[in-house]
Order: C-alpha cells, then structure tokens, then sequence
C-alpha cells in the first residue's frame, strides 16, 4: 500500500489550523506522515501543529503557497503527497478515496475529489472529468483550472519528473503544477465530494484580476513550451484554446459588472496569439456600452428576486453570458 505524505501551507492560520489538522486525524485511512509548513507565521500556528503531532517545517522568509509547498515535499517520506491549506478541511473519507484511486489505477498521476465551498462561499465543484476513470485532461485543463488544491492527491515520482511547483508564482502555481502533469499523465477523478473550501475575508483568492491574469500567463506558459517541441497542428489547437479561454475570463469579468478585473485580463493581450480581433471586439464594446451596462445592472438588481431568477437564464442564453 503506498505511503501517504499530507503537505499543510500555513501562514497566520490558526483561527481554522485545529479544524484542518483534525480532519487529517480523522481519516478512515490514516496518513504516514503529516507535515505543516509554517511560512513566517506570527500568531500560535506553530504550537497548534504540535498538540495535533505535525512535523514543522519552517521557512526562513514568507515563500507564498508555491514556496511553502516545496518545502514541504522536500522534507516528506511518502510516494504519493496529499495537500491540504491551512484554512480548509477533508471529509473522514477523502485520503481512502483520493489515493485508493492511485492506487486501482498506476498509469494515473493525479487523483482528485470535489469540493464544496463553505463559509462566505456557497456550492460544489462541478464534475468535471469522467468519474473514478483514468482521462487525457490536458485539454479541458487548458481551457481553465478544474482541480481543487485541497482535493489533490499526487504522486510524487511525477511531481519531481516535472520539476515540482515554481516558487516564482504567487498566484495560480497548482494550475500550472497541473498542466505541466497533464502534458505527461492521465487524471483520475472521483465525483464525490471530500473537501472543504473555505471562503473568508483578506482571503488570496478574493484578488479575482490578479488570479485572472496569471491564469493567462500560465497558459502562456504551455503555448510557449509546446510552440518548441509540437507539431504546427498541436500548437494551432493549442492557441485556438488560449483565445477561448481568454474570452471566457472577458465575458466572466463583464458579467460581474468588475471593471478592474475585465480591464486586467484585456491587458494580457500579449500572451494570447491571435487575440487581436477579440481585444478589439472588448475594447469597443467597453467603450461604448459600459456605462449604460452598469446603469441596466443597477435596474436589475431592483427586481424582486423571484423575478430575477425567471429572466435569469433566457437573458443569459440570449446575451452569452458565461
């Protein structure tokens, strides 16, 4: 049976630390080895790690979550490494779930579960991929992230054949761990949900224009790597995918009336080929329609709800919204 290595970021999480240790605690199939990274830490994070038995593993600067998460596999004795950040939680069932598919299925390097959202957010992750089948998920990878961090169980021979999380991102670092996997290996998923994600305020993932656009770079990232070694034909595909997932971020970012946002994915223009008609389609649509857009958003919102959610998806089939 493999050994199971459990990676925990942490940076000033102690309010919800208990609650994610816990969860690891309470497995239907124990871990090997639990490891929590603490990232310069100033509140108790450290001294929680210690009453639920975790291995500390301290950085001697604030490395982000990419950094963080290295250090951690450097230090873990598992060969397959489970993530968890310091603010979510697994279901009883999420380890025997996620790895027993590594283990059905050795030509998959990724398992993955569904998350619900807890907290300020709301709702289940989709499904995504087929269920409990290992997949080709470069392709719909491309076109956005689909796999929940905190749902992830990796081996970790494929994490080191690709060189592992960049330290240099900030932001969106798991996309690109798992579209250089996707490039190599089959996906396996489960469409049960066994983890938690939880939304609360000066959260990293409320910064919506900054995830945005790193999105966009990592993709960029792809085209640049497959543009040196694939076919024309491949390379093709793969931009025809850049633009649509583009402009997807484009029409998210209008509908959601977030102008910061729509204004930071037009501006990654250069790392999307052939975006030069769409970024002109934006751009005067923008121009010319913005103001009114926000004044028909604020008549919108003063229908009754009941109202609201009869229009709701006819509007959204007429307009093409995302």
């Amino acid at each position: 049976m493999s050994r199971v290595s459990v990676i925990v970021p942490c940076y000033n999480c102690g309010a919800f630390l208990s609650q994610a240790l816990d969860s690891v605690r309470r497995q239907t199939r124990p871990v090997d080895d639990l490891i929590v990274v603490d990232d310069q830490s100033t509140d108790d994070s450290v001294s929680i790690a210690g009453r639920f038995g975790a291995r500390v593993v301290r950085t001697g600067r604030n490395l982000g979550g990419a950094g963080a998460r290295a250090a951690g596999i450097n230090t873990a004795t598992g060969d397959i490494l489970a993530f968890l950040d310091a603010d979510d939680y697994w279901e009883a069932d999420h380890i025997e779930r996620v790895v027993g598919l590594l283990d059905r299925y050795p030509q998959a390097a990724v398992a993955f579960s569904r998350e619900r959202r807890v907290g300020e957010w709301q709702g289940e992750h989709p499904k995504v991929l087929p269920d409990e089948r290992p997949v080709d998920a470069f392709w719909a990878l491309l076109r956005q992230n689909l796999i929940p961090q905190m749902g992830v169980a990796v081996r970790r021979e494929a994490i080191a054949e690709v060189g592992g999380y960049d330290p240099a991102l900030r932001y969106s670092e798991d996309y690109d761990l798992w579209l250089r996997l996707a490039r190599r290996h089959p996906f396996v998923c489960t469409h049960a949900v066994t983890c938690n994600h939880r939304g609360h305020g000066g959260q990293l993932s409320r910064k919506a224009a900054l995830l945005a656009r790193s999105a966009t770079e990592v993709r960029h990232r792809v085209w640049l790597a497959v543009r040196e070694t694939e076919p024309p034909e491949l390379v093709g595909r793969v931009e025809r995918e850049l633009r649509r997932a583009w402009e997807h971020q484009l029409r998210t970012a209008w509908w959601a009336r977030d102008r910061e946002g729509f204004e930071t994915v037009l501006a990654s223009q250069d790392m999307v080929p052939g975006s030069a008609a769409i970024h002109a389609q934006w751009t005067n649509r923008e121009r010319r329609w913005w103001p009114w857009y926000l004044r028909a958003g604020r008549l919108w919102e003063r229908l009754p709800a009941r109202v609201r959610e009869v229009l709701r998806w006819p509007l959204r089939a007429v307009l093409g919204a995302p």
